[in-house]
């Protein structure tokens, strides 16, 4: 199979939204197309049949013997009989069909649609006439040998049409229903009609949300960065704890008493904090 059509077989749960009622038109773009073949198994069973001819004369020998007014009879007889039986065992026959499936992913700016078409062998208007034929004589035999379906196996002809889409093409898309499903491109024309599969919605990126206006940082405030090496210690600004290194604290202008602590060790500074942005950074890796 394709590696197209393995990744659509993939998309396949989670397009699992279908349609209850007719949508669009919408604006679309094919973003992929794949076919597979799908084969279709039929079985002829024949029970076997037993027949028993058989043919048979008999002779006959008489004899006459008369005296005066008195005489007598006598006779054999000779029979033959020769039978012969003709078996046919049970069979069965296995007959395999195919049917091609095209596959086409079309995208519009909220959803995922995936529609099909599919193509079966037409076979040639010669060998229709000589699969009839076929069938007509087993028929009439009384027999089901399966020589009409071997026929039509083999039989020359060619796949029913279906409409091809190219990566990137615009189209309109409008279903009706899930096996009427219509895309016609965008400077008009005649609407090629598929079969509609499922949908799915497509997941919309938004922005980030803005900070609350309690964050920003005013004039009479400064934004410190504390830092510290290694990270993870505990931030103290006038004895009240702030969280852990590194992270980025809000405090007033002023003077401030900053501590970082960390396994029993302890960084401590008296700052002038000003407006604006500060770095503090807190070194552990030369203490003892």
């Amino acid at each position: 199979m394709p590696s197209r059509t393995v990744l659509i077989c993939a998309m396949l749960p989670l397009l699992g939204v279908p349609y209850a009622r007719a949508q669009g038109p919408v604006h679309v773009e094919i973003v992929a197309t794949a076919s597979e073949y799908i084969p279709q198994s039929t079985t002829v069973s024949n029970p076997g049949h037993a027949y028993t001819d058989c043919v048979g004369n008999t002779s006959f020998f008489g004899r006459f013997r008369s005296s005066d007014d008195s005489g007598s009879f006598s006779g054999t007889a000779d029979t033959t009989t020769r039978c012969s039986t003709t078996f046919t065992p049970p069979n069965e026959t296995t007959l395999t069909r195919y049917r091609k499936v095209n596959y086409t992913v079309a995208r519009s700016d909220q959803a995922l649609y995936l529609l099909s078409c599919t193509q079966t062998w037409k076979l040639t208007a010669r060998e229709r006439m000589l699969v009839g034929t076929i069938g007509a004589a087993d028929g009439g035999s009384g027999s089901n040998s399966g020589a009409a379906d071997r026929a039509r196996a083999n039989a020359r002809g060619k796949w029913t049409d279906c409409p091809a889409f190219g990566i990137g093409e615009q189209y309109t898309l409008t279903v009706r229903h899930t096996s009427d499903a219509r895309l016609e491109g965008l400077g008009g024309g005649k609407a090629s009609k598929l079969e509609y599969l499922s949908s799915a919605p497509l997941l919309i990126e938004t922005a980030p949300p803005a900070p609350p206006k309690s964050q920003a940082v005013t004039a009479a405030q400064a934004m410190v960065h504390v830092t510290s090496s290694p990270a993870g210690g505990e931030i103290y600004v006038d004895g009240k704890f702030f969280g852990n290194t590194p992270s980025d604290i809000t405090i007033a202008v002023g003077e401030h008493a900053v501590k970082v602590t960390m396994g029993g060790k302890e960084w401590s500074r008296a700052l002038q904090i000003t407006p604006g942005e500060v770095r503090v950074h807190a070194d552990f890796t030369g203490t003892k």
